[in-house]
């Protein structure tokens, strides 16, 4: 049995984020507004470190990308959720 953790590679969506950025020329700090996180997390993106989840979601909106496609599963001894939870079930539930 393996103790690996859920991971995020946040090296490589700064990989994927650098480029695009200097490619669309608006400038950090516009990009940001466009995205809807500040230009502070972008910074720490870029650089391979970490930010909240919903924030990394929407920068893989912006870029076109899964942001799946920067997810590594943990191992887990229970059982998966095999259906998603009812809407209803999430209510109250904040951001």
């Amino acid at each position: 049995m393996s103790d690996r953790l859920a991971s995020y590679d946040y090296r490589a969506l700064g990989k994927v984020l650098r480029p695009k950025l200097g490619a669309d020329g608006r400038g950090w700090r516009t990009c940001a507004i466009d995205i809807g996180v500040t230009a502070s997390d972008l910074s720490r993106v870029a650089s391979g470190q970490p930010v909240a989840a919903h924030k990394a979601i929407a920068i893989c909106d912006w870029l076109g990308v899964e942001p799946r496609d920067f997810y590594t599963p943990g191992c887990f001894t229970g059982k998966a959720l095999k259906q998603p939870l009812p809407a209803d079930a999430r209510d109250g539930v904040s951001a």
